[in-house]
């Protein structure tokens, strides 16, 4: 169940910082397929960021902690705790840089 929590939290996270950090222009999107997504709209961008992480949840709860789900569920939890890491990185530097 943590992992499960975790995931839906980063997932929501990410979506926020990513979109506080375009809209002030302090960072751009990496990923060309998202890339695509928010310049179609926000709302896309954070019903697909909210709607993947629901889907693995929803596989866990068929068969939890079973062959690939629990791998993929622990391997999107490792993916988002990197991409969580690099947006700390990005907001530590944006608030130590001058005005």
């Amino acid at each position: 169940m943590k992992p499960c929590i975790f995931l839906f939290t980063a997932g929501l996270l990410d979506a926020i910082l990513t979109h506080v950090g375009i809209s002030l222009g302090f960072i751009e999107e990496g990923n060309p397929m998202m890339r695509e997504i928010i310049d179609e709209g926000w709302s896309y961008f954070y019903l697909i960021k909210i709607f993947l992480p629901m889907v693995l949840i929803f596989l866990f709860y068929l068969k939890p902690f079973q062959g690939i789900i629990r791998k993929l569920l622990i391997s999107t939890c490792v993916l988002y705790l990197s991409v969580l890491a690099y947006h700390m990185v990005w907001v530590i530097l944006y608030l130590n840089t001058p005005t």
